[in-house]
Protein backbone atom coordinates (compact mmCIF):
# COMPACT_ATOMS: atom_id res chain seq x y z
CA UNK A 1 0.00 0.00 0.00
CA UNK A 2 3.17 2.28 0.65
CA UNK A 3 4.29 1.97 -3.14
CA UNK A 4 0.66 2.33 -3.75
CA UNK A 5 0.09 5.81 -1.99
CA UNK A 6 3.68 6.87 -3.24
CA UNK A 7 3.20 6.70 -6.53
CA UNK A 8 -0.70 8.34 -6.46
CA UNK A 9 1.10 11.34 -4.91
CA UNK A 10 3.64 11.46 -7.52
CA UNK A 11 1.24 10.98 -10.49
CA UNK A 12 -0.62 13.95 -8.91
CA UNK A 13 2.71 16.09 -8.68
CA UNK A 14 3.80 15.69 -12.49
CA UNK A 15 0.21 16.01 -13.63
CA UNK A 16 -0.45 19.50 -11.72
CA UNK A 17 3.05 20.68 -12.98
CA UNK A 18 4.12 19.23 -16.16
CA UNK A 19 0.01 18.89 -17.99
CA UNK A 20 -2.02 21.83 -16.42
CA UNK A 21 0.86 24.12 -16.03
CA UNK A 22 3.42 23.65 -18.60
CA UNK A 23 0.74 21.68 -21.08
CA UNK A 24 3.96 19.80 -22.63
CA UNK A 25 2.07 17.13 -24.98
CA UNK A 26 5.44 14.87 -25.66
CA UNK A 27 6.01 14.95 -21.46
CA UNK A 28 2.34 14.10 -20.78
CA UNK A 29 2.61 11.08 -22.83
CA UNK A 30 5.71 10.27 -21.35
CA UNK A 31 3.80 10.43 -17.92
CA UNK A 32 1.19 8.57 -19.00
CA UNK A 33 3.89 5.83 -20.55
CA UNK A 34 5.66 5.63 -16.82
CA UNK A 35 2.02 6.04 -15.09
CA UNK A 36 0.90 2.80 -16.91
CA UNK A 37 4.29 0.71 -16.51
CA UNK A 38 4.36 1.65 -12.50
CA UNK A 39 0.96 0.15 -12.20
CA UNK A 40 2.02 -3.02 -13.85
CA UNK A 41 4.66 -3.60 -11.51
CA UNK A 42 2.68 -2.25 -8.52
CA UNK A 43 0.07 -5.48 -9.29
CA UNK A 44 2.41 -7.53 -10.11
CA UNK A 45 4.26 -7.34 -6.96
CA UNK A 46 0.99 -7.22 -4.80
CA UNK A 47 0.11 -10.31 -6.66
CA UNK A 48 3.33 -12.52 -6.20
CA UNK A 49 3.06 -11.42 -2.12
CA UNK A 50 -0.58 -12.62 -1.74
CA UNK A 51 0.36 -15.71 -3.84
CA UNK A 52 3.74 -16.09 -1.48
CA UNK A 53 1.07 -15.97 1.65
CA UNK A 54 -1.07 -18.09 0.75
CA UNK A 55 1.63 -20.99 -0.19
CA UNK A 56 3.61 -19.96 3.20
CA UNK A 57 -0.43 -20.52 5.33
CA UNK A 58 -2.39 -22.75 3.24
CA UNK A 59 0.00 -25.63 1.54
CA UNK A 60 -2.15 -26.77 -1.90
CA UNK A 61 -4.16 -29.48 -1.35
CA UNK A 62 -2.80 -31.93 -4.01
CA UNK A 63 0.58 -31.64 -2.10
CA UNK A 64 -1.27 -33.57 0.81
CA UNK A 65 -2.44 -36.51 -1.72
CA UNK A 66 -0.40 -39.71 -1.87
CA UNK A 67 0.25 -41.59 -5.66
CA UNK A 68 -3.62 -43.18 -5.32
CA UNK A 69 -5.30 -40.07 -4.32
CA UNK A 70 -3.90 -38.23 -7.45
CA UNK A 71 -4.53 -40.88 -9.73
CA UNK A 72 -8.60 -40.64 -8.68
CA UNK A 73 -8.37 -37.01 -9.36
CA UNK A 74 -6.92 -37.11 -12.53
CA UNK A 75 -9.57 -36.05 -15.34
CA UNK A 76 -7.40 -37.01 -18.22
CA UNK A 77 -8.63 -40.36 -19.97
CA UNK A 78 -5.42 -42.91 -20.48
CA UNK A 79 -4.58 -44.34 -23.68
CA UNK A 80 -5.79 -47.84 -22.54
CA UNK A 81 -9.03 -46.77 -22.28
CA UNK A 82 -9.66 -45.19 -25.98
CA UNK A 83 -10.49 -46.63 -28.84
CA UNK A 84 -8.11 -46.63 -31.75
CA UNK A 85 -8.59 -43.89 -34.33
CA UNK A 86 -9.77 -45.85 -37.19
CA UNK A 87 -12.23 -47.66 -34.80
CA UNK A 88 -13.83 -44.00 -33.19
CA UNK A 89 -17.22 -42.92 -33.78
CA UNK A 90 -15.46 -40.46 -35.77
CA UNK A 91 -14.65 -43.18 -38.01
CA UNK A 92 -17.86 -44.58 -38.13
CA UNK A 93 -19.82 -41.42 -39.09
CA UNK A 94 -17.27 -40.65 -41.99
CA UNK A 95 -17.48 -44.31 -43.70
CA UNK A 96 -20.93 -44.35 -43.05
CA UNK A 97 -21.69 -41.21 -45.70
CA UNK A 98 -24.91 -40.36 -44.20
CA UNK A 99 -25.33 -36.34 -44.56
CA UNK A 100 -27.87 -36.00 -42.00
CA UNK A 101 -25.09 -37.35 -39.85
CA UNK A 102 -22.29 -35.60 -41.12
CA UNK A 103 -23.95 -32.09 -40.98
CA UNK A 104 -24.84 -32.74 -37.21
CA UNK A 105 -21.62 -33.80 -36.28
CA UNK A 106 -19.28 -31.18 -38.56
CA UNK A 107 -22.08 -28.76 -40.04
CA UNK A 108 -21.25 -29.99 -44.03
CA UNK A 109 -22.48 -32.79 -45.79
CA UNK A 110 -20.15 -34.98 -47.34
CA UNK A 111 -19.94 -33.42 -50.33
CA UNK A 112 -18.90 -30.14 -48.98
CA UNK A 113 -16.40 -32.22 -46.38
CA UNK A 114 -14.22 -33.61 -48.73
CA UNK A 115 -14.10 -30.75 -51.13
CA UNK A 116 -12.95 -29.05 -47.76
CA UNK A 117 -10.79 -32.09 -47.24
CA UNK A 118 -9.08 -31.42 -51.02
CA UNK A 119 -7.81 -27.99 -49.95
CA UNK A 120 -6.31 -29.31 -46.41
CA UNK A 121 -4.86 -32.19 -47.69
CA UNK A 122 -1.55 -30.89 -49.26
CA UNK A 123 -0.96 -29.25 -45.84
CA UNK A 124 -1.28 -31.88 -43.74
CA UNK A 125 1.03 -34.11 -46.18
CA UNK A 126 3.96 -31.36 -46.17
CA UNK A 127 3.43 -29.74 -43.18
CA UNK A 128 4.02 -30.77 -39.20
CA UNK A 129 2.57 -29.37 -35.69
CA UNK A 130 5.69 -30.48 -34.14
CA UNK A 131 8.39 -27.25 -33.67
CA UNK A 132 10.22 -25.38 -31.06
CA UNK A 133 8.23 -21.72 -31.61
CA UNK A 134 4.54 -23.24 -31.29
CA UNK A 135 4.18 -22.70 -35.59
CA UNK A 136 4.09 -25.41 -38.40
CA UNK A 137 6.52 -25.87 -40.23
CA UNK A 138 7.99 -27.91 -43.35
CA UNK A 139 8.57 -31.68 -43.00
CA UNK A 140 12.07 -32.15 -44.12
CA UNK A 141 12.30 -33.42 -47.82
CA UNK A 142 14.38 -37.37 -47.12
CA UNK A 143 15.27 -39.54 -49.80
CA UNK A 144 14.22 -42.95 -47.70
CA UNK A 145 11.45 -43.48 -45.82
CA UNK A 146 11.83 -43.36 -42.29
CA UNK A 147 9.69 -42.88 -39.09
CA UNK A 148 6.29 -43.80 -38.01
CA UNK A 149 2.91 -42.78 -39.75
CA UNK A 150 0.54 -40.71 -38.52
CA UNK A 151 -1.48 -42.23 -36.60
CA UNK A 152 -4.26 -39.74 -36.95
CA UNK A 153 -5.53 -39.04 -40.74
CA UNK A 154 -6.04 -35.98 -42.81
CA UNK A 155 -9.68 -36.64 -42.52
CA UNK A 156 -9.62 -37.16 -38.71
CA UNK A 157 -7.73 -33.84 -38.37
CA UNK A 158 -10.52 -31.82 -40.55
CA UNK A 159 -13.07 -33.69 -38.43
CA UNK A 160 -11.43 -33.09 -35.23
CA UNK A 161 -11.10 -28.77 -36.36
CA UNK A 162 -14.96 -28.88 -36.99
CA UNK A 163 -16.35 -30.95 -34.87
CA UNK A 164 -14.53 -28.73 -32.21
CA UNK A 165 -15.94 -26.15 -33.93
CA UNK A 166 -19.70 -27.39 -33.89
CA UNK A 167 -19.50 -28.44 -30.53
CA UNK A 168 -19.21 -26.82 -26.72
CA UNK A 169 -18.03 -30.10 -25.17
CA UNK A 170 -15.08 -30.46 -22.57
CA UNK A 171 -12.12 -31.90 -23.93
CA UNK A 172 -12.31 -35.88 -22.66
CA UNK A 173 -15.08 -36.02 -24.60
CA UNK A 174 -13.55 -34.88 -28.25
CA UNK A 175 -10.98 -37.45 -26.86
CA UNK A 176 -13.65 -40.34 -27.02
CA UNK A 177 -14.62 -39.23 -30.39
CA UNK A 178 -11.65 -39.40 -31.80
CA UNK A 179 -9.59 -41.98 -29.84
CA UNK A 180 -6.83 -39.39 -28.66
CA UNK A 181 -5.63 -38.72 -25.49
CA UNK A 182 -5.17 -35.28 -24.93
CA UNK A 183 -2.11 -33.65 -25.48
CA UNK A 184 -1.93 -34.81 -29.53
CA UNK A 185 -5.64 -33.74 -29.48
CA UNK A 186 -4.69 -30.30 -28.84
CA UNK A 187 -1.80 -30.21 -31.02
CA UNK A 188 -3.38 -31.66 -33.90
CA UNK A 189 -6.84 -29.04 -33.24
CA UNK A 190 -4.32 -25.93 -33.50
CA UNK A 191 -2.37 -27.63 -36.31
CA UNK A 192 -5.74 -28.00 -38.02
CA UNK A 193 -7.12 -25.21 -37.07
CA UNK A 194 -3.84 -22.68 -38.52
CA UNK A 195 -4.26 -24.47 -41.64
CA UNK A 196 -8.24 -24.16 -42.47
CA UNK A 197 -7.58 -20.31 -41.98
CA UNK A 198 -4.60 -20.83 -44.45
CA UNK A 199 -6.34 -22.46 -47.09
CA UNK A 200 -9.68 -20.68 -46.63
CA UNK A 201 -8.45 -16.81 -46.50
CA UNK A 202 -7.89 -16.85 -50.13
CA UNK A 203 -10.59 -19.56 -51.20
CA UNK A 204 -13.46 -18.20 -53.21
CA UNK A 205 -15.58 -20.33 -51.23
CA UNK A 206 -14.34 -19.34 -47.80
CA UNK A 207 -13.04 -15.75 -48.18
CA UNK A 208 -14.30 -12.18 -46.83
CA UNK A 209 -15.57 -10.48 -49.71
CA UNK A 210 -14.63 -7.08 -48.95
CA UNK A 211 -14.29 -5.56 -52.75
CA UNK A 212 -17.26 -7.55 -54.42
CA UNK A 213 -17.61 -6.44 -58.12
CA UNK A 214 -20.42 -4.32 -59.85
CA UNK A 215 -22.53 -7.03 -60.63
CA UNK A 216 -22.34 -8.88 -57.47
CA UNK A 217 -23.54 -5.95 -55.67
CA UNK A 218 -26.57 -5.67 -58.62
CA UNK A 219 -27.54 -8.72 -57.70
CA UNK A 220 -27.40 -8.26 -53.63
CA UNK A 221 -28.88 -4.89 -54.63
CA UNK A 222 -32.23 -6.61 -56.37
CA UNK A 223 -32.68 -9.84 -53.91
CA UNK A 224 -33.31 -7.04 -51.18
CA UNK A 225 -35.07 -4.24 -52.97
CA UNK A 226 -37.87 -7.26 -54.12
CA UNK A 227 -38.91 -7.74 -51.02
CA UNK A 228 -38.84 -4.01 -49.67
CA UNK A 229 -38.86 -1.47 -52.47
CA UNK A 230 -38.36 0.65 -50.27
CA UNK A 231 -34.41 0.55 -49.58
CA UNK A 232 -32.97 1.25 -53.07
CA UNK A 233 -29.36 0.57 -52.96
CA UNK A 234 -29.24 -1.63 -49.78
CA UNK A 235 -26.89 -4.53 -50.47
CA UNK A 236 -25.72 -5.83 -47.06
CA UNK A 237 -26.93 -5.25 -43.11
CA UNK A 238 -24.29 -4.97 -40.17
CA UNK A 239 -24.49 -5.46 -36.67
CA UNK A 240 -22.35 -6.71 -33.69
CA UNK A 241 -21.42 -9.44 -31.85
CA UNK A 242 -20.67 -9.79 -27.98
CA UNK A 243 -18.66 -13.03 -27.09
CA UNK A 244 -18.56 -14.06 -23.69
CA UNK A 245 -14.45 -14.38 -22.41
CA UNK A 246 -12.94 -15.18 -19.02
CA UNK A 247 -11.09 -13.01 -16.75
CA UNK A 248 -7.64 -12.90 -15.83
CA UNK A 249 -6.07 -11.38 -12.88
CA UNK A 250 -4.57 -8.44 -14.14
CA UNK A 251 -7.08 -5.38 -13.30
CA UNK A 252 -5.65 -3.48 -16.20
CA UNK A 253 -6.03 -5.62 -18.89
CA UNK A 254 -9.38 -7.27 -17.43
CA UNK A 255 -11.25 -3.59 -17.48
CA UNK A 256 -10.67 -3.62 -21.05
CA UNK A 257 -13.34 -6.31 -21.66
CA UNK A 258 -15.42 -5.33 -19.11
CA UNK A 259 -18.56 -4.46 -20.01
CA UNK A 260 -20.61 -2.14 -17.43
CA UNK A 261 -24.36 -2.52 -18.66
CA UNK A 262 -24.07 -6.47 -18.53
CA UNK A 263 -21.41 -6.66 -15.92
CA UNK A 264 -19.46 -9.23 -17.71
CA UNK A 265 -16.18 -9.66 -19.63
CA UNK A 266 -16.82 -10.32 -23.45
CA UNK A 267 -14.68 -9.90 -26.91
CA UNK A 268 -16.33 -7.56 -29.38
CA UNK A 269 -16.89 -8.63 -33.28
CA UNK A 270 -18.41 -6.74 -35.75
CA UNK A 271 -19.97 -8.68 -38.82
CA UNK A 272 -21.73 -7.35 -41.94
CA UNK A 273 -23.75 -10.09 -43.94
CA UNK A 274 -24.73 -9.83 -47.47
CA UNK A 275 -28.33 -11.54 -48.95
CA UNK A 276 -26.46 -14.53 -50.12
CA UNK A 277 -25.45 -15.27 -45.82
CA UNK A 278 -22.31 -15.06 -46.12
CA UNK A 279 -19.62 -12.30 -44.08
CA UNK A 280 -18.57 -9.59 -46.31
CA UNK A 281 -16.57 -7.47 -44.21
CA UNK A 282 -15.86 -8.24 -40.04
CA UNK A 283 -13.89 -6.92 -37.23
CA UNK A 284 -12.80 -9.37 -34.93
CA UNK A 285 -11.28 -10.11 -31.24
CA UNK A 286 -11.82 -6.31 -30.00
CA UNK A 287 -12.12 -5.76 -26.22
CA UNK A 288 -15.50 -5.56 -24.67
CA UNK A 289 -15.37 -2.09 -23.51
CA UNK A 290 -15.33 -1.24 -27.34
CA UNK A 291 -19.04 0.63 -28.57
CA UNK A 292 -20.39 -0.66 -31.87
CA UNK A 293 -20.08 2.06 -33.87
CA UNK A 294 -16.69 3.00 -31.99
CA UNK A 295 -15.65 -0.67 -33.55
CA UNK A 296 -16.79 0.47 -37.00
CA UNK A 297 -14.67 3.35 -37.13
CA UNK A 298 -11.45 2.14 -35.82
CA UNK A 299 -11.69 -1.49 -37.47
CA UNK A 300 -12.17 0.44 -41.03
CA UNK A 301 -15.84 -0.52 -41.70
CA UNK A 302 -17.20 2.67 -42.51
CA UNK A 303 -13.95 3.74 -44.11
CA UNK A 304 -14.60 0.00 -46.51
CA UNK A 305 -18.59 0.71 -46.38
CA UNK A 306 -17.98 4.19 -48.08
CA UNK A 307 -15.53 3.10 -50.59
CA UNK A 308 -17.72 0.46 -51.88
CA UNK A 309 -20.87 3.30 -51.79
CA UNK A 310 -19.09 5.70 -53.69
CA UNK A 311 -18.03 2.86 -55.98
CA UNK A 312 -21.38 1.60 -56.48
CA UNK A 313 -23.34 3.02 -54.77
CA UNK A 314 -24.61 0.53 -52.31
CA UNK A 315 -25.82 1.31 -48.70
CA UNK A 316 -26.12 -1.13 -45.20
CA UNK A 317 -29.12 -1.02 -42.98
CA UNK A 318 -27.45 -1.03 -39.07
CA UNK A 319 -29.37 -0.50 -35.64
CA UNK A 320 -29.76 2.62 -33.89
CA UNK A 321 -25.87 1.98 -32.24
CA UNK A 322 -24.10 2.67 -35.60
CA UNK A 323 -23.49 6.93 -36.55
CA UNK A 324 -25.70 7.91 -39.60
CA UNK A 325 -24.50 11.39 -39.17
CA UNK A 326 -21.96 12.01 -41.99
CA UNK A 327 -22.32 8.29 -43.59
CA UNK A 328 -24.55 8.79 -46.48
CA UNK A 329 -24.42 5.22 -47.57
CA UNK A 330 -25.88 4.20 -43.60
CA UNK A 331 -29.70 3.30 -43.03
CA UNK A 332 -30.57 3.11 -39.67
CA UNK A 333 -33.39 1.52 -38.36
CA UNK A 334 -35.78 2.75 -36.00
CA UNK A 335 -37.44 1.71 -32.34
CA UNK A 336 -40.65 3.48 -33.09
CA UNK A 337 -41.46 3.25 -36.93
CA UNK A 338 -44.14 5.72 -36.41
CA UNK A 339 -41.74 8.39 -35.94
CA UNK A 340 -41.46 8.98 -39.99
CA UNK A 341 -42.38 11.94 -40.90
CA UNK A 342 -43.75 11.26 -43.92
CA UNK A 343 -45.55 8.13 -45.46
CA UNK A 344 -42.28 7.46 -47.55
CA UNK A 345 -40.03 7.87 -44.80
CA UNK A 346 -42.64 5.69 -42.56
CA UNK A 347 -42.24 2.90 -45.04
CA UNK A 348 -38.47 3.24 -44.93
CA UNK A 349 -38.12 2.78 -41.48
CA UNK A 350 -40.32 0.19 -41.26
CA UNK A 351 -38.45 -1.79 -43.86
CA UNK A 352 -35.20 -1.09 -42.72
CA UNK A 353 -36.46 -2.45 -38.99
CA UNK A 354 -37.51 -5.40 -40.98
CA UNK A 355 -34.21 -5.63 -42.75
CA UNK A 356 -32.14 -5.82 -39.65
CA UNK A 357 -33.76 -8.85 -39.05
CA UNK A 358 -31.57 -10.24 -41.98
CA UNK A 359 -28.29 -9.88 -39.38
CA UNK A 360 -30.06 -11.35 -36.09
CA UNK A 361 -30.50 -14.22 -38.77
CA UNK A 362 -26.80 -14.19 -39.24
CA UNK A 363 -26.00 -14.41 -35.79
CA UNK A 364 -28.07 -17.16 -34.93
CA UNK A 365 -26.79 -18.84 -37.89
CA UNK A 366 -23.47 -18.54 -36.60
CA UNK A 367 -23.87 -19.86 -33.10
CA UNK A 368 -26.23 -22.22 -33.49
CA UNK A 369 -23.90 -23.93 -36.56
CA UNK A 370 -20.71 -23.02 -34.25
CA UNK A 371 -22.16 -23.59 -30.38
CA UNK A 372 -18.40 -22.97 -29.38
CA UNK A 373 -18.70 -19.48 -29.54
CA UNK A 374 -21.62 -19.26 -26.83
CA UNK A 375 -19.23 -21.20 -24.50
CA UNK A 376 -17.06 -18.59 -22.66
CA UNK A 377 -13.73 -17.70 -24.59
CA UNK A 378 -10.30 -18.48 -23.18
CA UNK A 379 -8.25 -15.57 -22.18
CA UNK A 380 -4.91 -16.26 -23.45
CA UNK A 381 -2.18 -13.61 -25.25
CA UNK A 382 -0.55 -15.69 -28.12
CA UNK A 383 -3.33 -15.47 -30.77
CA UNK A 384 -5.27 -18.57 -30.09
CA UNK A 385 -8.41 -17.00 -29.42
CA UNK A 386 -7.76 -14.74 -32.70
CA UNK A 387 -7.04 -17.85 -35.01
CA UNK A 388 -10.34 -19.61 -33.64
CA UNK A 389 -12.89 -16.70 -34.47
CA UNK A 390 -11.15 -16.13 -37.56
CA UNK A 391 -11.48 -20.31 -38.77
CA UNK A 392 -15.27 -19.88 -37.53
CA UNK A 393 -16.12 -16.99 -39.85
CA UNK A 394 -14.15 -18.48 -42.93
CA UNK A 395 -15.85 -21.79 -42.38
CA UNK A 396 -19.08 -20.22 -42.17
CA UNK A 397 -18.97 -18.72 -45.52
CA UNK A 398 -17.53 -21.78 -47.14
CA UNK A 399 -20.73 -23.73 -45.76
CA UNK A 400 -22.88 -20.91 -46.50
CA UNK A 401 -21.05 -20.58 -50.18
CA UNK A 402 -20.75 -24.80 -50.80
CA UNK A 403 -23.05 -26.05 -48.60
CA UNK A 404 -26.01 -23.89 -48.99
CA UNK A 405 -27.66 -23.89 -45.30
CA UNK A 406 -28.11 -20.65 -44.62
CA UNK A 407 -31.10 -18.79 -43.68
CA UNK A 408 -30.24 -15.37 -45.12
CA UNK A 409 -29.87 -17.02 -48.21
CA UNK A 410 -33.36 -19.07 -48.27
CA UNK A 411 -34.80 -15.40 -47.65
CA UNK A 412 -33.60 -13.77 -50.58
CA UNK A 413 -31.70 -15.72 -53.03
CA UNK A 414 -34.21 -18.84 -52.87
CA UNK A 415 -32.47 -19.54 -56.14
CA UNK A 416 -29.04 -20.28 -54.85
CA UNK A 417 -30.12 -22.61 -52.70
CA UNK A 418 -29.53 -26.23 -53.16
CA UNK A 419 -32.47 -27.34 -50.76
CA UNK A 420 -34.77 -25.65 -53.62
CA UNK A 421 -33.60 -27.13 -56.41
CA UNK A 422 -36.21 -29.93 -55.61
CA UNK A 423 -38.96 -27.43 -55.18
CA UNK A 424 -38.21 -25.07 -58.22
CA UNK A 425 -38.22 -28.32 -60.12
CA UNK A 426 -41.51 -29.23 -59.44
CA UNK A 427 -43.16 -25.81 -60.05
CA UNK A 428 -41.04 -26.02 -63.39
CA UNK A 429 -42.83 -29.42 -64.12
Amino acid sequence: MEIKNDFWWQLHYFFVNDILIHRHKMRGALLLMWAWKLMEEDNKNRRQEEQQADEDEDPRFVSLLDSAGRRRRDRRIARPSLLLPEESPWSMILNRGNDACMITATGLDNQSFFALHRLFYPYYKNFTPYSDNGKIVPLKKRKTRSGRPRLLSSEAVLGLVLTYNRTSCQEYVLCQLFGLTATPLNLWLKFGRMVLVKVLRSNVYGRVERNPSQETVDSWKDAITSMYPSLKDVYCVADGLKLMLESTDNDLVQSMFYNGWTHDHYVTNLLVFAPDGTIIDCVLNCPGSMHDSELAFFGGVYQRLREQYEKHGGKCVMDSAFCSRGNAFVIKSAQDVTLGEDAQEYTMLRDATSMRQAAEWGMRALQGTFPRLKARLKYEEHGERKCILQCIMLVYNFRARYCGINQIRTTFMPHLDRDCEALIARDLS
